[in-house]
């Protein structure tokens, strides 16, 4: 009964969004063992077995990480995801545009929520740290001052290129359901319907030319079945039942870290390195 009034507590809004995290945002990335077969890290069995052991250890590191330094880990995680989720919006911008591009649109889902929402998030924060927030939300507002020079620089790109005018559109959009939307759900409809939806259609995209179907959708079900098995497990072992609901946060947001990390150094950083045509994204 007291999971059930946990959840009733976060509103009905912030639940749905907390589902999405969890359902969608925790196994996003599902196809991360296809990819590894599209580049030829995986080949056979023995490989797929070293590949999930490498990325259950990064994943573990994470978590060992955010445990001995939890505020320090907290603003490399906003950071990266920053840039990660920028990277798979870049429409139209090349070198340090591309980068300011992936900087407005990143930026804009992790600072703006947390400024337009600084009370809500800050609960978040703490229940994430265990520690004071102070020195999480100084780096928010240097970051803040970057992500606003990204935002106007599109908006002046795109009153010299049309081409720029839908990345504003976007941006103003999402803006506003940020402004609007209680954290969890704003956030929740950016990474799961805009984000997720852009990484799963472009990934695929790419690696069905070279992945059976048959295999794509096997190591996407055994990804996702692992997270949500993982998820479940660590709340049985670490929830207070007295009082589940930060154990709900803690466990979704450090488990999206600790899984982000082996996903972006598979997209970002080893297919770049073998410099191959699977999209930077998500």
């Amino acid at each position: 009964m007291e999971l059930v009034a946990a959840l009733i507590d976060l509103g009905s809004w912030n639940l749905i969004g907390l589902a999405g995290i969890v359902l969608i945002g925790l196994p996003h990335g599902a196809l991360d063992g296809a990819v590894a077969m599209h580049l030829g890290i995986v080949q056979r069995f023995s490989d797929l077995a070293r590949f999930m052991i490498v990325y259950i250890a990064l994943a573990a590191l994470v978590v060992v990480t955010w445990t001995v330094a939890p505020s320090i880990s907290l603003i490399l995680f906003l950071i990266i995801s920053m840039l990660h989720f920028g990277a798979g919006d870049v429409k139209n911008g090349q070198g340090s545009l591309g980068f300011t591009e992936a900087l407005a649109h990143g930026g804009l889902a992790i600072v703006g929520i947390s400024q337009f929402h600084r009370s809500e998030v800050n609960e978040i924060f703490a229940y994430l740290t265990n520690q004071d927030t102070a020195t999480v939300w100084l780096a928010i507002d240097i970051l803040t001052v970057g992500v606003i020079v990204a935002v106007i620089t599109c908006i002046v790109q795109a009153s010299k290129n049309p081409k720029w005018a839908t990345t504003v559109l976007e941006l103003l959009l999402l803006g506003i359901i940020y402004a609007i939307a209680p954290p969890l759900l704003g956030f929740a409809i950016y990474f799961c319907c805009v984000h997720s939806a852009r990484h799963f259609r472009k990934i695929y995209a790419t690696i069905k030319e070279t992945v059976a179907s048959g295999n794509i959708k096997n190591q996407a079900i055994l990804f996702t079945v692992i997270s949500w098995i993982a998820a479940g497990v660590a709340f049985w072992m670490f929830a207070d039942f007295a009082d589940p609901g930060p154990t709900i946060l803690r466990i979704t947001f450090i488990g999206l870290a600790a899984l982000t990390v082996p996903h972006m150094i598979l997209i970002d950083g080893i297919t770049r390195f073998k410099n191959q045509r699977v999209p930077n994204t998500n």
